[in-house]
């Protein structure tokens, strides 16, 4: 009689390949990891920028294995390229939100000018110079990759082209001076927007807020076709 063959044994899993998850809770589970990655990666950049970005540290801060991480990324360089387009879409989503709804909402120039200028430039809100540095930082830092640049431009691209919806928008309500481009408007405004972190720089040396939203207020107001109303 033939001897029997032991059993087969089961194919070791390393941290590198970690087992595809199943439907139901494990798969809910992968998202959450890969949603709190990128997380940690973003807090790592805004804080101390995308050379500070260790796999190791940003694995223990989530709690997984550096194998869960390598399942959602392919290396670090991915893990950064997720953290930064985040980072970016959400600024995105802010801003038009904000600028949709000051559309929508406004009945009149002055309330329209009232919803929008504190929103898109406020240099004194402590939570939005925070994100304009560190939108500010990642754009200096990714100037030197190739890859990374090419995706800022991308997503930079992107979102300008949404908020040139939105002045071709304004022009159509009467709130833009048909006579201007309305991708140089979006422009400028991004630029104000980011320009406004040198108010932070200067410190004690900084404008007085009040003179500093009646220069804005006069620069906005300036866009506005003569005796601007809604339509």
């Amino acid at each position: 009689m033939a001897a029997k063959k032991p059993a087969k044994k089961p194919a070791r899993r390393t941290k590198s390949s970690p087992v595809r998850p199943r439907a139901g809770g494990s798969s809910t589970r992968s998202l959450d990891s890969r949603g709190q990655l990128i997380e940690a990666t973003l807090g790592i950049i805004m804080e101390k920028g995308i050379d500070a970005v260790r796999i190791d540290d940003v694995v223990a801060e989530v709690g997984v294995t550096t194998g869960s991480l390598y399942w959602h990324f392919e290396d670090r360089h991915g893990l950064v390229k997720a953290a930064i387009a985040e980072q970016i879409r959400r600024m995105s989503a802010e801003t038009v939100t904000g600028v949709s709804e000051a559309l929508a909402q406004s009945a009149t120039k002055d309330d329209y000018l009232a919803r929008i200028t504190p929103f898109l430039v406020d240099p004194f809100d402590t939570a939005r110079v925070r994100e304009r540095w560190g939108r500010l930082g990642i754009l200096v830092e990714t100037r030197n990759d190739p890859e990374l640049k090419e995706m800022m431009r991308d997503v930079q691209a992107r979102h300008l082209d949404v908020v040139v919806e939105l002045m071709e928008d304004a022009q159509r309500r009467g709130f833009l001076r048909d006579d201007l481009d309305a991708r140089s408007v979006a422009v400028a405004l991004n630029v104000i927007n980011l320009g406004s972190t040198v108010i932070d720089v200067l410190g004690d040396d900084a404008p007085d807020p009040a003179a500093w939203w009646g220069l804005i207020g006069f620069f906005i107001d300036s866009l506005f076709p003569p005796d601007a109303s809604r339509a």
